[in-house]
């Protein structure tokens, strides 16, 4: 069985040096294709509930009604660069996070983002809910298992004034179930569930609360191809939003697009993904509810360049109008938490996350 793993916490240096070699290399460019009803999607983790809104796209026939009879949405994993095969022409549209996408910028990559698909990045630390620590000063001068890379720590430490030491997250949950009073990175999505398989339940401590908020997963193409496929970028954006809209809010389309998923990663256990996507429809939403769905703006993303700049993850500035361009955006609203139906009785154990 695997577990979702939703938002894994990348190694990106190794594929930011890549990418920067395939682009000054002059390799092949998606914006050479001749075919403008295909298109190629490359997901940054295996499918599942975080891919939702691509899967319902083409399980509802939202993307054949834009005229697609082609469509390739190729499953990630954890030796998956999707920035690399992007910039080298392996790919028209490649999920990414947001922090790995500014530093490929910082390389000189000529990408832009333009869609957002998580408001609020589920990422974070927790502990088991028997210590009792619900504030980041209660997890003062301990040992924190992190990936050592990762931004989010980085920033608790700064901004919440507070000094710990940090091993490193190898991937497994395994010790963090088996100690009282360990403290783990993890995803208030499949860890939640995962712990409960275990008998505990958990506090979360989001790095969202630390200040440190970026969008939790972002589409990006080539500057290139955005200038030449304005019409493409156009259809796929407006499928995926009708997508996404049907995924979060409609339990019929939601069951057809989960069954596709476990079809496509029979090693994807069923409850896991069901419970993924009742938790991570607040994520998805952040504070975008009744605004519009994938939109993003300058504040957020000087925010974020600040924060990485303060960090030593940039080594310039940058302008966030040159960042990201809305004009794919389609005007969808984005769902609102009250909105949200409740999961189909009997898809996965115990009480549902809260909303």
């Amino acid at each position: 069985m695997r577990w979702v793993h939703t938002f894994r916490f990348r190694v990106v240096v190794l594929a930011i040096a890549t990418a920067s070699a395939l682009a000054l290399a002059g390799c092949g460019s998606s914006a050479d294709k001749t075919d403008n009803n295909s298109l190629s999607v490359q997901l940054s983790w295996f499918k599942n509930a975080q891919s939702g809104g691509w899967t319902t796209a083409i399980t509802e026939g939202y993307l054949a009604d834009e005229g697609f009879h082609n469509v390739d949405i190729r499953a990630g994993g954890p030796n998956v660069s999707t920035l690399t095969l992007l910039a080298s022409g392996k790919a028209d549209i490649a999920v990414a996070t947001m922090d790995s996408y500014l530093q490929a910028r910082d390389k000189g990559i000529p990408l832009t983002a333009v869609y957002n698909e998580f408001s609020t990045a589920p990422t974070g630390i927790f502990v088991k809910k028997s210590t009792g620590w619900t504030q980041w000063k209660d997890l003062a001068n301990k040992t924190w298992t992190v990936a050592p890379i990762d931004l989010g720590w980085q920033w608790v430490k700064k901004s919440q004034g507070i000094d710990f030491k940090t091993q490193n997250f190898n991937g497994s949950n395994a010790a963090f179930m088996a100690s009282p009073d360990a403290i783990t990175q993890g995803y208030p999505t499949n860890t939640v569930y995962e712990a409960r398989q275990h008998g505990f339940e958990l506090n979360y401590l989001g790095y969202a609360s630390a200040g440190f908020n970026p969008y939790g997963q972002i589409l990006v193409v080539t500057k290139e191809f955005a200038n030449k496929h304005k019409d493409e970028l156009d259809r796929a954006l407006r499928a995926l939003s009708k997508g996404w809209t049907a995924y979060l809010t409609n339990v019929t389309a939601a069951k057809k697009a989960n069954e596709q998923i476990i079809k496509d990663d029979d090693q994807l256990a069923a409850d896991v993904n069901w419970f993924t996507w009742d938790a991570q429809r607040k994520y998805v939403i952040g504070t975008q509810g009744g605004k519009t769905m994938g939109a993003m703006t300058d504040s957020r993303w000087n925010q974020i360049v600040s924060q990485m700049k303060q960090m030593g993850a940039l080594s310039q500035g940058f302008n966030a109008t040159d960042l990201f361009d809305n004009e794919f955006v389609p005007d969808v609203k984005m769902p609102t938490i009250d909105q949200l139906p409740p999961a189909p009785a009997g898809v996965y154990q115990g009480p549902p996350p809260v909303l």
